[in-house]
């Protein structure tokens, strides 16, 4: 580590400072209130570059050193860059004259400017700024101010062109029509290095739609019919400024993927093909599926095991040198080689695999044609076990800091499967999500969601073991219900939640009245609403509300009353059973 300057540590990479300080004093001025002195500015843009361009890396850096910092004159859309960069990267610094006043101040000015320069502005800077902040704010809250903010990008993004090549047939038809047009309002990149940012731009905007998007039962903002882009290059070369060619990202729409050229590929691009299987996996589970119909089991199961075949393919053909994790990640003291990118390429690819295999592992409901695996549950386990050592190695080499909220929700999806697994299969929660819980607290000083994800599962154990504690009867049974109870009560009653809130039963064309809901409308309690936001990530499958024109709805045992009274299925959180020697993912893939 080198020398420290205002307060800010520098390493032997980061260009001194001081080059800059004549034209930053000419171009901000020393007594430019709305930004911090000039050192501590150039500072904050370093600090950027190692804690988030690392993991969101759409800024090139001597370019826009060069922008910011230069001799020529600040231009307003340079200048609210920087502002977006101050307000996303105050958090980080340790200068002593940033006092929790000045932080805030400086915060909630700065992001004022970015909000209302990229409401009046539509451009390339414009957007980088909004996608700086969009950072900060998903970072903080992952509710309705990071999907307002988000909805604007998305929108800003396919309306400059973006979402597609200068040389997309969608942007050069064989017809023109005003529609098509609408993608060529922005000129011509001046540079290869430009062309690569607005790529890395869209890129990012992409994968930021898709996190917001998997934990809800929403639609995603990006189309994919939209999207007809070349995926981003590796790092390196981009900061070398090398142009190189790269593959098409897969579409259902594009037909041409003759081009390849894996050496141009880095763990940037990997994390884009690796969210594109993602986002098939959440419209896959948001499609209903009758369980009591064969039918629709088979198809269900059919697809499932189309998407597993995708997430294992690719994979296979990830290079020696992203894909296998143990050399990876247990090289002894490797310290600040270890790249922030590959390892949220690693996270989300494990987060991939629970997503689509809790699925199968825990469904909340079974039938006699639609039962749980117990190997999709063993899948999950070795996702979390390598989310897990992933975490351990992070930790053991400093790099947190250097991780964004992308990781901490890798980190909040494993601790939840290990509560959903304790509370089927194992009967006991694994002392590993201590480690997470722990981990998710301490990148909560960077992101506030890391805190929330952490007290909310703090909660959660909280109960579980005070239940744990409770004394045993003469039969050596506890008195109070037991720990696997606990965590399967909290389940339940964040599956009843979830059918208050979006799934109420809804008027066929055949009824002139609405059938009363079987669950009361209410105000949730606070711990119920906690349950909600653990457990309804694994509330799969999705049922239909109407089968064959019947309504059904949950019964108070927790089965799938039908109208006459009869039961389709059975709830499987409370009466959890699961028969390895009949699993049927299993038959299908020995």
């Amino acid at each position: 580590m080198g020398s420290v300057t205002g307060g800010l540590a520098r390493d032997v990479y980061t260009p001194y400072h001081e080059q800059f300080q004549p034209a930053m004093a000419r171009n901000l001025g020393h007594a430019d209130a709305d930004f911090p002195p000039y050192d501590l500015l150039y500072g904050l843009v370093d600090l950027f570059f190692k804690h988030i361009n690392t993991w969101c890396p759409i800024l090139h850096r001597q370019s826009t050193l060069n922008s910011l910092f230069g001799d020529t004159t600040l231009e307003e859309a340079d200048r609210i860059i920087l502002h977006a960069v101050v307000a996303t990267t105050v958090k980080f610094s340790t200068d002593q004259r940033l006092t929790a006043e000045k932080r805030a101040r400086y915060h909630k000015n700065s992001k004022e400017k970015v909000l209302l320069y990229g409401i009046e502005n539509s451009s390339v800077k414009s957007l980088q700024a909004l996608v700086i902040l969009a950072l900060d704010v998903v970072g903080c809250s992952n509710g309705p101010p990071g999907w307002n903010l988000l909805a604007l990008i998305t929108r800003s993004v396919v309306q400059l062109g973006l979402s597609v090549e200068s040389y997309s047939p969608s942007v050069a038809p064989q017809f023109a029509s005003i529609y098509t047009l609408r993608a060529m309002t922005l000129p011509e990149p001046k540079d290869w290095i430009e062309e690569e940012s607005r790529r890395r731009l869209f890129w990012m905007i992409y994968v930021l739609d898709r996190y917001a998007t998997v934990a809800t039962a929403f639609e995603f903002a990006l189309d994919e019919k939209e999207i007809d882009r070349r995926l981003p290059c590796r790092d390196d070369l981009y900061a070398r400024n090398v142009p190189v060619e790269t593959r098409w990202f897969h579409t259902s729409t594009r037909s041409d993927y003759s081009m390849n050229r894996p050496e141009n590929l880095g763990s940037f691009s990997y994390y884009v093909e690796i969210l594109g299987i993602l986002t098939r996996i959440h419209k896959f589970l948001k499609k209903p599926v009758d369980i009591t119909s064969l039918s629709d089991v088979e198809t269900w199961q059919s697809e499932y095991r189309e998407l597993d075949n995708a997430i294992e393919q690719w994979k296979y053909n990830l290079p020696p040198e992203y894909g296998n994790s143990a050399r990876l990640f247990a090289k002894p003291g490797m310290g600040q080689n270890l790249d922030s990118g590959l390892v949220m390429l690693h996270a989300a690819f494990h987060t991939t695999v629970i997503r689509l295999h809790s699925s199968a592992a825990y469904p909340t409901h079974r039938s006699p044609i639609f039962t749980p695996s117990f190997s999709a549950s063993q899948r999950c386990l070795t996702a979390v076990e390598n989310i897990t050592a992933l975490c351990a190695t992070v930790r053991d080499n400093g790099l947190l800091s250097k991780l964004g909220p992308p990781f901490a929700f890798s980190l909040w999806v494993a601790a939840r499967v290990l509560l959903v697994h304790g509370s089927t299969i194992d009967h006991r929660v694994d002392q590993s999500i201590n480690l997470l819980v722990s981990t998710l607290r301490e990148m909560g000083q960077y992101w506030e969601v890391g805190t929330r994800y952490a007290s909310l599962l703090s909660r959660v154990l909280s109960e579980y073991q005070e239940s744990q504690q409770a004394p045993t009867g003469a039969n050596g049974e506890r008195v109070t219900p037991s720990t696997v109870k606990i965590l399967a009560d909290m389940r339940r009653c964040a599956y009843d939640l979830d059918f208050l809130i979006s799934r109420q039963p809804k008027l066929s064309n055949s009824q002139s009245m609405r059938i009363p809901s079987v669950t009361p409308a209410r105000t949730p309690a606070p711990n119920e609403l906690e349950y909600l936001d653990v457990f309804d990530f694994f509330n799969m499958p999705r049922l239909p509300v109407s089968i064959d024109g019947a309504m059904t709805y949950p019964a108070p045992d927790g089965n799938m009353q039908m109208p006459d009274g009869s039961f389709g299925n059975e709830s499987n959180i409370t009466n959890y059973m699961v028969d390895a020697s009949s699993d049927w993912f299993m038959k299908q893939t020995a």
